[in-house]
């Protein structure tokens, strides 16, 4: 990984780190609630107005997100009281996002995702291969789907902080446990195939994606 790459990934880790740490103190500290309104509305916005500027319609699109913008601070108030429930969206609908990607996958007729991951980086599959790899992609699915269940019983029946304790300190050390345990099952399942990682596959789906911009071009 050059060192470009590197500080680049290392600001989105820093950043998502941070985002987290400012969400749990939102919650779990009286009088912070309009930090974490902020925290609800700031991704929203910045993804519309970038996605207006980039837009042909820009000239009555960027008015309009300028309108949305207008509308949400003359709502402040209740918003802010309730700040709790688009914390708990963000959360639940990003996994349940993450679900979809792997699951959808898994439909007669495509090649599941691990699938896709593992020909990226090792070229033809064997078929243990492949009956191993849909499992992880089923496997995966299941993981993202049971976090936003999990998130969202502690949202309707826990505390607000036990449930931002689970969405911002425990959900990501969870997903590094399932690649832990992932690669010990792929160890014992395929003793002799290369071993690899998720950075691996990231590299090849990348350069996967380079080579098809630039052949469209």
């Amino acid at each position: 990984m050059n060192t470009a790459r590197f500080l680049r990934t290392a600001a989105v880790v820093a950043a998502i780190v941070a985002y987290q740490f400012a969400a749990h103190h939102a919650a779990s500290t009286p009088g912070a609630h309009g930090l974490g309104l902020a925290l609800v509305l700031a991704p929203v916005l910045l993804v519309a107005l970038n996605a207006a500027v980039r837009s042909n319609a820009r000239a009555w699109l960027l008015p309009l997100w300028a309108l949305g913008c207008v509308v949400l601070w003359l709502a402040r108030a209740p918003l802010t009281a309730h700040f709790g429930w688009g914390l708990w969206m963000e959360h639940a609908s990003f996994n349940l996002a993450l679900a979809w990607m792997f699951g959808r996958t898994l439909a007669d007729g495509r090649e599941p995702l691990c699938t896709q991951f593992a020909t990226l980086v090792h070229g033809r599959l064997e078929a243990r291969v492949v009956r191993y790899t849909r499992r992880v992609t089923v496997a995966w699915t299941l993981f993202f789907i049971a976090t936003a269940c999990v998130s969202t019983m502690l949202f309707a029946f826990a505390s607000i902080v036990t449930w931002s304790t689970f969405a911002n300190y425990l959900a990501l050390p969870l997903v590094g446990l399932m690649f832990v345990v992932e690669y010990a099952c792929r160890r014992i399942a395929l003793p002799g195939m290369e071993p690899s990682s998720i950075m691996d596959a990231v590299r090849a789906y990348t350069h996967s994606m380079q080579m098809r911009r630039s052949g469209a071009q």
